[in-house]
């Protein structure tokens, strides 16, 4: 897991720096906005690029996840292992958020929070979903009064 948390502050870290670069270019408002949508983004949104967004969201996170997996058990069970590392391969991916989820039905839970609750359209769209991944209604997540950009 200390390979797994490595992996994910140098991902965070290079994130900081692209942003940090932007914000020095000037164009930080049209990077951020592109990076991390918030429910201003999502509300001007169709249908389809809603889809869009939840989709390569969720494409892309499992792929980092699944990525950090495998280096954080190689670094603890080598793959020659063979089966070991397959299984705790297996077992790790297998905690990753919006596994077998369907995530047609984030779609419309999102719109109504970012509809319902306009005061909380600086939230990250990302964050929302995370949220709702954890199986939290609408109303939980304003509650959690999280943090805007």
């Amino acid at each position: 897991m200390k390979a797994l948390h490595s992996l994910l502050v140098r991902g965070f870290s290079l994130a900081a720096i692209l942003i940090a670069f932007a914000g020095l270019t000037g164009c930080a408002h049209q990077y951020s906005a592109a990076l991390f949508p918030n429910g201003d983004d999502w509300l001007k949104w169709d249908r389809f690029a809603r889809e869009q967004y939840v989709s390569a969201f969720v494409m892309g996170f499992t792929e980092g996840f699944s990525r950090g997996c495998e280096k954080a058990v190689s670094s603890l069970t080598p793959p020659e292992n063979g089966q070991a590392f397959l299984d705790a391969n297996a077992r790790c991916v297998g905690e990753a958020p919006f596994l077998g989820r369907d995530l047609d039905t984030f779609i419309p839970s999102v719109t109504a929070f970012f509809q319902n609750y306009p005061e909380e359209r600086r939230v990250s769209v990302s964050r929302v979903l995370f949220e709702l991944d954890k199986g939290r209604s609408i109303e939980k997540i304003h509650e959690l009064n999280l943090p805007k950009k």
